[in-house]
């Protein structure tokens, strides 16, 4: 890691190395610090309460709009993703936030729309901090706002029923799986977020649900930006949706988690994107037995290759998704492939074989920055402005996510969000017609020819005008 990433590693976390001490001792001490913490957390880990929701029948929204209806809650849907949920008080009962009914409507609706919004959530309260900060506050922070408690035990109403806890926890979190975030270092972890993604990327199991809860609303910019995966890839021509189908990128963080880049939903059936363009180190595409590197092959949803999917589309749709950086759907000629090894590449290379080619830089940075322009697409994507007491919950493989660029300074006011990650029990892993590894660690040699996008550690390749932005996440 460059000293440039580390001391930008130090600012988001709110690190002031000591007086004297060299930047790599500093970012050492600072991972002491954290496995320090990371232990002493996982003793204090709250035990897994198991999947509690029911899903309606049939599995639809107007199913789940039936189940709310009968209790008096209404739904409202956004355009273009996301629906606001109206009659539901989450601290009516403090045992239960939800029903298991409830819990599976909204997952239901979660599923289909992307994210639901509650608002009007929590009571009256002030938190027992007596910090001081940066931006002029003293004490707790006073308002109405679910607590900490009430937050996990919503949060355990959905996914696997448990909390999927993998981030760092500041010094003003209420429980250790609440990840805290502020404009404020001094009053949670800043510049989250800045890129589109989707939590938990770095693990083969990626969080199933993600609940989101202003603490302390600002008084102007600070949105958090969510655009519906689906909607996105409707948007892109037929050739361009086959050739996704056959790819997936591998996470530069942690084991090398591999995800599809187009895949089903695994509740509403619909083909979506995924993709986290903060922590990519390498995109990997499977080519057929007899296919060179200028044809083109769909697969069908299961992931076995479709040949037919080459013919769908029409010319002049495929000009319009060449302009726009996606390509025309053919795989472009000369891309990486595996490094000739005197072994079985099943064995050397993690699974891969002489038909999957990697990326090269070039494509990289052109296929992030038609995505990222994609996902900005206000018929894909929604900003919300946030309100006391509003709380999200997303569907993590619906909709990807994005801090606005107001989020991470103090100019409209203190910002406090907080965050749970909710476990989704199963691995968001490629389909098995692909034919590629659940995992490839980027610290490790690269196994493809010279060319290839291989990039490790917390950033991945970095894609665009990227020192124009904030650090990636």
């Amino acid at each position: 890691m460059s000293e440039e990433e580390a001391l930008g590693i130090f600012e988001q976390v709110g690190f002031s190395p000591p007086p004297g001490m060299s930047v790599q001792d500093a970012f050492s001490a600072l991972l002491d610090t954290a496995r320090r913490q990371q232990a002493e957390q996982e003793a204090a880990r709250r035990p897994a309460r198991g999947r509690t929701a029911v899903l309606p029948e049939p599995r639809t929204a107007a199913a789940a709009c039936a189940v709310l209806a009968k209790l008096g809650v209404a739904v409202q849907p956004i355009v273009p993703c996301g629906c606001e949920v109206s009659g539901l008080d989450l601290c009516a009962d403090e045992g239960q936030p939800v029903s298991p009914e409830v819990a599976g409507a909204l997952e239901v609706l979660m599923a289909v729309h992307g994210f639901v919004l509650l608002r009007k959530q929590g009571r009256p309260q002030q938190e027992s901090s007596s910090s001081s900060s940066s931006s002029g506050s003293q004490g707790g922070v006073r308002g109405t706002f679910l607590s900490g408690e009430q937050q996990c035990r919503l949060s355990e109403s959905f996914g696997g029923g448990s909390l999927h806890s993998t981030h760092g926890v500041h010094p003003e979190a209420p429980c250790r799986d609440v990840f805290r975030l502020s404009n404020d270092p001094s009053h949670g972890f800043n510049s989250v977020g800045t890129e589109w993604h989707n939590d938990g990327s770095f693990c083969k199991e990626v969080f199933g649900h993600v609940v989101y809860h202003i603490v302390k609303a600002p008084s102007g910019s600070g949105d958090t930006c969510f655009a519906h995966l689906g909607v996105a890839f409707d948007k892109l021509d037929p050739l361009v949706q086959a050739r996704l189908r056959r790819c997936a990128s591998v996470n530069s963080n942690g084991v090398g988690a591999v995800h599809p880049l187009a895949a089903p939903h695994p509740l509403s059936g619909r083909t979506s994107l995924y993709l986290h363009l903060g922590m990519t180190g390498c995109m990997l595409e499977r080519l057929l037995d007899h296919q060179t590197s200028t044809s083109s092959f769909g697969s069908t949803p299961d992931g076995t290759v479709d040949a037919s999917a080459a013919a769908g589309g029409s010319a002049a749709s495929s000009t319009a998704a060449a302009a726009d950086g996606f390509g025309d759907g053919t795989t472009p000629p000369g891309l990486p492939r595996l490094r000739a090894s005197p072994s079985s590449a099943q064995t050397t290379h993690g699974g891969l074989d002489e038909n999957v080619v990697a990326w090269t830089d070039e494509h990289m940075d052109q296929f992030m920055s038609a995505f990222s322009s994609l996902l900005d697409d206000p018929e894909v994507s929604y900003s919300h402005k946030w309100e006391e007491g509003d709380v999200v919950i997303i569907d993590n493989l619906a909709i990807a996510h994005k801090a606005a660029p107001g989020a991470h300074t103090l100019d409209s006011g203190l910002r406090i969000l907080h965050r749970t990650t909710i476990l989704s029990g199963r691995p968001h892993d490629p389909p098995p017609g692909l034919k590629l590894p659940s995992e490839l660690p980027t610290t490790s040699p690269c196994p493809f020819e010279p060319g290839a996008t291989w990039a490790e550690g917390y950033v991945g390749f970095r894609w665009g005008a990227w020192e124009k932005r904030n650090t990636p996440h």
